[in-house]
């Protein structure tokens, strides 16, 4: 037995794991890929699968901190070191960290943009000879590229374009005249003061409140900045009030919507040097070497001079061609919006800036640095598009796949491609990333606690050709794009351990993200790796859920069993298989356990750890925050039969366990958390004795089990959750909080099956306007669809319930004014706080947390009712 089948440290991994989801290592960080997993749990997942079962946890930890060359017994009994398998390599986190540990590694996967980029991470390079190659870079295109992001700032003196700020516009189908979709008149915030633009004329000032009307300093336009043309995907037109979808006037028109050049945020040289040498009032120094302004004249025909000389060019110039896919495509929104081509998503100054960088860097000679600069090319491409947008509170650029998806932004942002002194994701911060990257390969690190710890390992391969290659040792890693549904080349029971990510189902549609990188990667490797010839990215085997692919559950299912038959052939009957999942639909469990017990294997263990940090479908705030490692050994064969009812008891408590190992660690579990702590220990309990699980007699399969532990994951949220909150509250907001927070609609059968069992009834939601009937669906209302009616119960007089008190006083901070407590009644302070910092966690909106924080400040410290 391994020490990973009787116990893993997620206390102490999870306080690891929270710093490094914030800040990925620098080798995760050379090039998007959606998803990753944490470094430091695959790390201590191999390092656990090769431990003994009674290894003191303190030595433990001194491994996870120290070189590792990790040996098991070969056939003849003499050491060697340990064969991985990563069926599903996408990022390279289990090829990277197996090969800090000394082992051997195969990783496959069918998409060619996870091959090259992990291909990349780990290979070798001379960071002295890359160096060069970048300075050489720079002198033969930087100077062309910069030549069109300059401008003047407000003194007069040159300076640099950081961002470009374009506005898309529509024609009204009233009136017909264009209308700019502007989702407010903000640029920026910094603490109080906030950086607006004129409706009119464009001038660029600077006020106090986003909510109150302002006048303009220089046309005298009144206006209120923090409203715009466009909310909720519809916009309204300034001149005759009409209201149309955005989407219905982009689709009037061929090609994607048209769009304005603005404003600029620059940096000037000139007045960052002044302003060092000032010596009067700090207060008064007049130079600011970073702002703001209104584009002008000169601004405009040095955009028009880069169009100009992009169309001279643009035979010459390398940058995709392909029309973007359109069957069955996951997200339509690209094509729906008037996309057709790749190159629509960047305007003529980007085309010809990162055309003009792609073919430098395809004539460098050195195959390794031309390819790591192309990796660096391809990454940057990220956040130099149109379908980036600007932070206005963070003042900096927001990269297309902040988000697992396309979505189109009606206020795009433009980088300077190469690069300035200030400024997120240009050329040079991407290549200072990449070099980043190798040399944290060179010399990794773990965290412990603030701090950094050199571990002398590293992390770079010698590409085997083959597996053969691997077994006799002439190279430490072999990388294969295909699919590992056939892993044929690959004898049986030669490999020790399987260590993967699998695809989540529905939650990421990979190669249809991928396509937007591997369309640019493609001109300059199509030539010399077969798998780049294609147009884009293969997608026929991709094993994901996709209904326009006619992708269903069972084609996951069907998919994800024959890569675990493959591993259950390769794998030693003595290795282990490990891996990481998590969902928040009990579908998706259902189709991993069939496919783990199809497969061959049984589940010995789960350990609930934290997972990454990033928005999107993979990570969502206020939802599911870790993952569930599993850990599978092939199924013997015997087994005695036992009851159901009996297993669901010890699901209960083992769940219940691990959420009290959780807690120690003094994290706030979500519901999803909770869901997939739960569907874990059951997978686990039940896949140790299937197919003998009884229920009156009858076998009780994988459908039946999942579905049955509903009123079980209920149950523990509930008892959760009560923890969580003051006993004294009313019984509406105990409901509110449980059954409703965090969510957008609900069923109306199974919330009333669970208002049952918790001891209420539909109508004490619906009848108070929580919720709206919308068939067999409810829609939960907002707090500002419910100011009206919680107005006139304050007219009244009536006694509010907290949750209706929370809910005004969200709404009244969202409109900026001042809040009131008069409401509040027999509530006390500490019951508000608990109840509005309840639903941040459920909900992950930071204004309700702001709520809370002026609530505590605002109010003092007593236990007695408030008048």
């Amino acid at each position: 037995m391994s020490y990973i089948e009787h116990d893993f440290p997620i206390e102490d991994l999870n306080r690891i794991t929270q710093k490094e989801g914030n800040a990925k290592k620098p080798i995760y960080q050379m090039h998007k890929w959606w998803a990753r997993r944490l470094g430091s749990v695959f790390r201590m997942l191999i390092l656990t699968a090769f431990a003994p079962d009674d290894l003191e946890r303190g030595e433990l930890w001194r491994r996870f901190y120290s070189r590792n060359d990790l040996q098991v017994s070969g056939p003849d009994g003499t050491p060697r070191p340990p064969i991985i398998l990563d069926p599903f390599m996408g990022g390279g986190t289990t090829v990277v960290e197996a090969l800090r540990l000394g082992c051997k590694v195969v990783g496959v996967d069918l998409n060619p943009v996870a091959w090259f980029v992990t291909k990349k991470e780990v290979e070798p390079v001379d960071l002295e000879t890359l160096e060069r190659a970048f300075r050489q870079l720079e002198q033969a295109v930087a100077p062309h590229i910069l030549r069109y992001y300059r401008t003047t700032c407000p003194l007069g003196h040159e300076a640099d374009v950081m961002y470009a700020f374009w506005v898309k516009k529509v024609q009204c189908v009233g009136c017909g005249r264009e209308v700019r979709l502007f989702p407010f008149h903000r640029l920026a915030s910094k603490g109080n003061t906030h950086t607006v633009f004129c409706p009119d004329c464009i001038h660029v000032f600077e006020v106090g409140d986003l909510g109150k009307q302002v006048a303009c300093p220089e046309c005298g336009r009144r206006f209120v900045p923090q409203e715009g043309t466009t909310e909720g995907g519809k916009y309204t037109c300034p001149y005759c009030g009409q209201v149309e979808p955005v989407l219905g006037a982009v689709r009037r028109r061929e090609g994607p919507p048209e769009a304005d050049l603005f404003a600029l945020e620059y940096y000037c040289a000139a007045c960052e040097q002044a302003a060092q040498a000032w010596r009067g009032p700090a207060a008064e120094n007049p130079y600011a070497h970073r702002g703001y302004k209104r584009a002008g004249e000169r601004d405009w025909a040095l955009f028009e001079e880069a169009k100009a000389e992009f169309e001279r060019r643009k035979d010459e110039l390398p940058f995709p061609r392909q029309k973007i896919p359109t069957e069955g495509r996951s997200d339509p929104r690209p094509v729906n919006y008037g996309y057709e081509y790749w190159y629509q998503m960047f305007n003529e100054r980007q085309l010809l800036c990162l055309g003009a960088l792609l073919d430098a860097i395809l004539h460098i000679p050195d195959a390794n640095i031309r390819e790591l600069l192309l990796m660096t090319l391809s990454d940057a491409v990220n956040a130099n598009n149109l379908f980036c947008k600007y932070e206005a509170g963070y003042q900096k650029l927001a990269p297309l796949f902040g988000l697992h998806a396309f979505h189109p932004v009606d206020q795009p942002i433009e980088n300077n491609v190469w690069g300035t002194q200030y400024g997120r994701g240009s050329f040079t911060k991407y290549y200072l990333k990449t070099r980043r990257g190798k040399e944290y390969g060179a010399r990794p690190f773990e965290r412990d606690g603030a701090a950094r710890r050199a571990t002398g390992d590293v992390a770079v391969a010698e590409l085997a050709r083959d597996f053969a290659s691997v077994l006799t040792r002439q190279g430490s890693a072999l990388l294969w794009a295909q699919t590992s549904e056939d892993l044929s080349s690959i004898p049986d029971h030669s490999v020790d351990a399987i260590i993967s990510d699998p695809p989540y189902c529905d939650n990421v549609a990979y190669a249809e993200l991928a396509d937007f990188f591997y369309v640019w990667l493609r001109l300059g490797l199509k030539d010399t790796y077969s798998w780049f010839e294609p147009e884009h990215s293969p997608k026929a085997r991709e094993i994901v859920q996709n209904e326009a692919q006619d992708k269903d559950e069972d084609f996951f299912f069907r998919s994800l069993t024959r890569v675990f038959r493959e591993c259950y052939r390769v794998l030693n009957d003595d290795g282990l298989m490990a891996f990481t999942f998590h969902h928040k639909e009990t579908w998706a469990w259902k189709s991993v356990l069939k496919a783990i017990l199809d497969g061959g294997f049984y589940v010995c263990s789960i350990y609930p750890v934290q997972s990454e940090k990033r928005g999107g479908l993979h990570a969502d705030i206020g939802n599911i925050n870790y993952d569930i490692p599993f850990v599978c050994r092939k199924r013997p064969g015997g087994g005695q039969p036992v009851g159901w009812e009996t297993l669901k008891d010890e699901i209960y408590f083992a769940a219940q366990e691990s959420v009290e190992r959780l807690k120690t660690s003094g994290r706030h579990l979500s519901d999803g958390d909770l869901f997939v702590i739960v569907m874990g220990r059951c997978l686990e309990i039940y896949s140790r004795h299937w197919p003998h699980v009884l229920k009156e007699g009858q076998p009780v399969d994988v459908e039946q089990a999942v579905d049955d532990l509903d009123d079980l994951v209920d149950s523990l949220i509930k008892s959760y959750e009560l923890k969580l909150l003051p006993p004294t509250l009313d019984e509406t907001t105990k409901r509110y909080l449980l059954y409703v927070a965090g969510q957008t609609a609900v069923s109306a059968d199974e919330l009333r099956k669970r208002l049952v069992t918790g001891g209420g009834s539909l109508e004490d939601l619906t009848g108070h306007g929580y919720l709206v009937k919308k068939g067999k669906r409810l829609t939960v209302a907002t707090p500002g669809q419910r100011a009206d009616w919680i107005a006139r119960q304050i007219e009244r007089g009536a006694d509010l319930p907290l949750i209706d008190v929370a809910h005004c006083l969200y709404t009244t901070y969202q409109s900026g004014q001042p809040l009131q407590w008069t409401m509040m009644g027999r509530w006390s302070r500490d019951e508000l706080v608990a109840v509005l910092e309840h639903l941040y966690r459920k909900t992950g909106d930071r204004a309700w947390r702001a709520v809370a924080d002026l609530s505590r400040r605002a109010l003092a410290p007593r236990q007695e009712p408030l008048a």
